[in-house]
């Protein structure tokens, strides 16, 4: 063996393919599928929960990484994803939440779900984000 084929290099051809339908049925990022995902995690891992302020940020890293990790096995391998949690304590406070993104509205979307119960509210967006 030669060093040259040690050391080969591979050189891909352009695809040319700008979107997530180019790759096939299944590969857009469906924001009703993800929101049903995240609304059975979060229900499974809340329901029955207590507002406890000194574990709430563990609570939110667990969910976090819990939900990529879900919806990464869901096959959007072409979309980079963000997940958003935010928990609190249900003390007849007003809250709202907002969100504004850059995004090309065709190929990338979000989807969020929400939990609460007599002590804490719960909520999780997941945002799809397309990249070529």
């Amino acid at each position: 063996m030669d060093d040259f084929d040690m050391e080969r290099q591979f050189l891909y051809e352009n695809t040319y393919i700008t979107g997530p339908d180019g790759y096939g049925e299944g590969t857009k990022f469906s924001s009703g599928i993800v929101r049903n995902v995240v609304r059975k995690i979060i229900e499974d891992r809340m329901e029955g929960a207590v507002y406890d302020s000194t574990r709430a940020s563990q609570i939110i890293k667990e969910l976090s990484d819990m939900i990529k990790e879900k919806v990464k096995t869901m096959g959007y391998n072409r979309y980079k994803l963000v997940v958003q949690v935010t928990l609190g304590q249900k003390a007849g406070q007003c809250l709202r939440l907002a969100s504004r993104c850059l995004w090309d509205t065709a190929a990338d979307s979000c989807a969020s779900a929400y939990f609460e119960n007599e002590t804490l509210f719960l909520s999780a967006s997941v945002y799809g984000l397309y990249y070529e």
